[in-house]
């Protein structure tokens, strides 16, 4: 029982350091991935783009994504 107790241990030791390379990415904000640029007109309503951003939905927090609306 003691030599598994050692064996598990040494295991853990030697896998420590690979727990610490831990790549981490973080991305701020939404690109603006609108197709016809800020703002265009479809006959007399002109349209804007409206960005992302966060939003509660179900108790939840989500990231609602860019859209656009008519002014």
């Amino acid at each position: 029982m003691k030599r598994k107790i050692k064996v598990l241990l040494a295991v853990l030791v030697a896998m420590a350091p690979m727990a610490n390379a831990v790549i981490v990415n973080v991305e701020v904000g939404d690109r603006p991935y609108y197709i016809h640029g800020p703002g265009y007109y479809v006959g007399r309503v002109y349209w804007v783009w409206i960005p992302g951003h966060w939003g509660w939905r179900h108790h939840h927090r989500v990231w609602i994504h860019g859209h656009y609306a008519p002014r």
